[in-house]
């Protein structure tokens, strides 16, 4: 059989690419679905078609090399495939995205052999600019801009008074909603930057820094974008930039924060007498004798093969259907000075991603408390309790969260951290806890809380989750306040934990 071509090399590798997406449908399906339903994604529809072009931009080095494909590194596809396998289980989408990612990387080095990887390294991994993340920096960089903003805003020399993500002056109450955390400026400063760094620099050390920077600039830019954005409806006396015009102002100034980064970086680029230089290198390494058709088509079918091992398994031996729904429980009776009560005069609804909904009231000289259960159940597949412990309240509904902090309270098991939060609406201020309670575990770790879902999953307990919410009215002191949830837990919530591990899990 005659030699590898380069041409016969990448069709090779887009074929096995192309049959990766077609194993692993509804992952991919997955990513593309949150490409079109949110917009700090979108830019994912552009990742293939750059990545495609910049291939193109570099054909001049790949005419020269003559391609030897690696079998070897298509075993690298096995620990991958485990990674999917392992986030399939329990519905972790973003890992599942990331792996598959990168087996296709993977898998390509392996068919193309290590000279044209080595000539493609960057278009390929930036493929993972595709995988939708970077949601857990919402919470965080909302915090961060509110703080910022209201700093700002007293130095500017107006009162202005914080609560939380809300903070009011004399003309108005602004909210740092989840649009206004500036995640959405930092992936779209970060993604350009690092194309921008790739094409106009050639040591890694620029490259590194350049992207760093990307990263910071929107940081502390969202933040100064805020503060125009409150002058400017303060000043109007709440006429400007209090709708749907601040949107157009926030991107016109990220535009132009972008633009003078990269007009700075360009006094720094290193691109063109670089280049030839490593076009001499890689046609020296032309002087490779190549490898057989053979040897190609051997190596594609080796990674095919380690490819679908994962789904394989998935799809013959193992289920992550609903079989950690849970079935409805009956609220135990008390049996200390806590006693069932009629429903509280106040009325919160906590956040919940899963269909499953308890709660209860009970009441002690007066104080009232709630307990609300949220389980995922078998109406709603594909949700998951877990990552929404530290949610609290939901846009437009009249609560804000004021604090919010990790404390160490005394559980039946033991020590425990849950979330707390102090939550306001109106004239009424409630303490709020929040955990999780996995099979024997109890946690308000999201990580540790997926890691028990998935070593349940394989066999060592249950993966049904409950999230656990005591909400009580604000006492004269917080630590009067903690002090009755404290009471609460130590009376009740052992009683309730024999009810959950009792009930258990239910089939779909």
């Amino acid at each position: 059989m005659g030699r590898v071509s380069v041409r016969g090399s990448l069709c090779t590798a887009g074929l096995f690419c192309l049959t990766v997406l077609v194993i692993y449908h509804e992952t991919v399906w997955s990513m593309v679905y949150i490409w079109s339903r949110s917009d700090t994604f979108a830019h994912g529809f552009l990742i293939l078609p750059i990545s495609l072009w910049l291939i193109w931009m570099r054909r001049d080095l790949l005419a020269p090399v003559r391609p030897a494909p690696a079998m070897w590194v298509a075993l690298f596809v096995i620990p991958l495939g485990v990674v999917w396998l392992l986030a399939w289980l329990v519905d972790v989408t973003v890992i599942q995205q990331l792996a598959l990612v990168a087996i296709m990387v993977t898998g390509a080095w392996a068919v193309m052999g290590h000279q044209l990887a080595r000539v493609l390294v960057f278009p390929l991994l930036f493929l993972l600019f595709a995988v939708p993340m970077g949601e857990g920096l919402i919470p965080p960089m909302q915090q961060f801009t509110a703080r910022s903003a209201v700093w700002m805003i007293e130095m500017t020399g107006i009162p202005v008074y914080r609560e939380g993500l809300v903070f009011s002056l004399p003309s108005g109450s602004w909210e740092v909603v989840q649009a206004c955390s500036g995640v959405r400026y930092i992936i779209a400063s970060v993604t350009i930057g690092t194309l921008y760094a790739y094409l106009t620099y050639r040591s890694w050390t620029r490259r590194v820094l350049f992207v760093i920077v990307s990263a910071i600039v929107p940081v502390f830019a969202n933040s100064v974008r805020a503060y125009i954005i409150v002058m400017l409806g303060h000043i109007s006396g709440m006429t400007v930039a209090v709708g749907a015009d601040h949107l157009v102002y926030g991107w016109f100034f990220f535009g132009l924060v972008i633009f003078v980064l990269f007009w700075l970086g360009a006094f720094f680029r290193e691109d063109h007498p670089v280049q030839a230089a490593t076009l001499a290198d890689t046609r020296a390494q032309g002087t490779n004798p190549g490898s057989s058709n053979l040897m190609l088509f051997l190596t594609l079918c080796t990674a095919l093969l380690m490819v679908s091992l994962a789904p394989l398994l998935a799809r013959t031996a193992l289920d992550n259907s609903n079989d950690n729904a849970r079935a409805p429980i009956t609220f135990p009776p008390t049996r200390g000075v806590w006693q069932t009560s009629t429903a509280a005069s106040w009325r919160w609804d906590p956040p919940s991603r899963v269909s499953g909904l308890q709660s209860a009231d009970y009441e002690q000289d007066g104080q009232t408390l709630r307990l609300i259960l949220q389980y995922r159940d078998a109406n709603i597949d594909g949700t998951d309790v877990i990552g929404s412990s530290a949610r609290f309240d939901r846009w437009h509904t009249g609560w804000n969260v004021a604090t919010q902090d990790k404390v160490k309270v005394q559980e039946p098991d033991g020590e425990l951290t849950v979330d707390e939060a102090r939550i306001r609406a109106n004239d009424v201020e409630l303490l709020v806890w929040s955990w999780y309670l996995i099979g024997d575990v109890s946690t308000s770790n999201d990580y540790l809380a997926k890691v028990q879902q998935v070593l349940a999953r394989l066999g060592f307990g249950e993966a049904g989750a409950t999230r656990i919410i005591l909400a009580i009215p604000m006492q004269s002191s917080l630590a009067d306040t903690r002090s009755r949830l404290q009471e609460f837990l130590a009376e009740y919530v052992p009683l309730l934990y024999q009810e959950l591990r009792k009930t258990g899990v239910t089939a779909s």
